[in-house]
């Protein structure tokens, strides 16, 4: 009777714990969702601070996180104030600024300190655990600034926040299990940064390599700028998912929820359209499929997956993932821009 007790206890604490941390959740719904519905500014930073401190059940100390923000922002500021940056054309700050944080991300750099002369090494990328299947947390940027390893959802993150501290726009642009950045200057016009190899891939190579259908691109699910407010779409789904890495997908209200209103600020976010696709799957082979709610689940889910497909999205494997990033910057001169992105003296 003893054991019967400190069980049913046990399970009542984590019954508890679990209503506890479904309100950190809840609540980091509530604030992205009013960035996106318009009652509250759009902040990309305030979205991502807001979607890893949910996983961390709001232990992520917001003020330490602004801080490294800003600190890696001043050392580009440094950069960009140093004179080894030469470019001609008059959006100089703008092109500047790409070139800045760019170099930040992948180089070496010399860093002033109270203690001297130190220097910044780069980022590296995370291939232990690139796509946050041992540990969710290794997908966020917060993770990124403290072990200097990151992936292609964390490093374009931080890019991206950079800028805008900065002042100065950058977009986020989809591929296939993919997201890089996307800017535009007047000497080269628009053209693509891989932060994982440190490249600037032409749209060509990605196209060839990237596992994206013609009308993927057709239907622009792929390959595009995103606004602001469809960055901060992609900050719904990260919680959703955060969301399921840490409880799984329970009764799939909440994760269909942030599909949902992703997907009605941003109609081709296709990772929303996946994880909504996914969910219902998993939903339908939990319910009686002979039932009301089996029979829809079922009509749901084949038709978001028929809309998926209609869309141009094709599955790219893991495996073939990890190999793309591998070749990226080793491939012929036919599929690498050969042009500089700025000339650069001394550094």
């Amino acid at each position: 009777m003893r054991y019967c007790i400190i069980f049913i206890l046990n399970l009542f604490i984590l019954g508890i714990k679990a209503q506890t941390v479904d309100i950190y959740y809840s609540d980091a719904f509530f604030k992205i969702g009013s960035m996106l519905s318009g009652k509250d500014s759009l902040n990309f930073k305030q979205a991502v601070f807001t979607t890893e401190n949910a996983y961390f059940e709001n232990q992520l100390d917001e003020t330490v996180f602004n801080n490294a923000v800003l600190f890696h922002t001043s050392i580009c500021r440094g950069i960009m104030k140093s004179g080894n940056i030469v470019y001609p054309e008059k959006d100089s700050i703008k092109a500047t600024a790409q070139c800045a944080v760019f170099v930040f991300i992948t180089d070496s750099i010399p860093v002033r300190t109270n203690k001297g002369i130190e220097i910044h090494t780069p980022f590296a990328y995370n291939f232990d655990d690139f796509a946050g299947q041992k540990d969710w947390s290794n997908m966020f940027v917060s993770t990124l600034m403290q072990t200097k390893k990151g992936n292609c959802h964390s490093l374009p993150y931080l890019y991206k926040m950079i800028m805008d501290e900065l002042g100065q726009p950058v977009y986020l642009s989809l591929a296939p299990s993919h997201i890089y950045i996307k800017a535009q200057n007047k000497r080269v016009g628009w053209y693509n940064i891989e932060l994982t190899c440190g490249d600037f891939p032409t749209d060509a190579w990605l196209m060839a390599s990237g596992y994206i259908h013609t009308d993927a691109l057709r239907n622009g699910i792929y390959m595009d700028t995103l606004s602001t407010k469809q960055s901060v779409c992609l900050c719904l789904v990260d919680l959703a998912q955060g969301y399921q890495a840490k409880f799984g997908i329970q009764n799939g209200s909440f994760i269909l929820k942030c599909c949902e209103t992703a997907l009605t600020h941003f109609p081709k976010y296709i990772n929303a359209m996946l994880l909504k696709a996914e969910t219902l799957t998993a939903l339908y082979k939990q319910s009686d499929k002979d039932s009301e709610q089996g029979k829809k689940l079922f009509t749901q889910m084949n038709e978001m997956y028929t809309h998926i497909h209609e869309l141009g999205y094709r599955k790219m494997p893991q495996g073939m993932y990890l190999n793309w990033l591998k070749s990226s910057g080793t491939q012929t001169t036919n599929y690498r821009m050969k042009s500089l992105l700025i000339t650069k003296a001394n550094m």
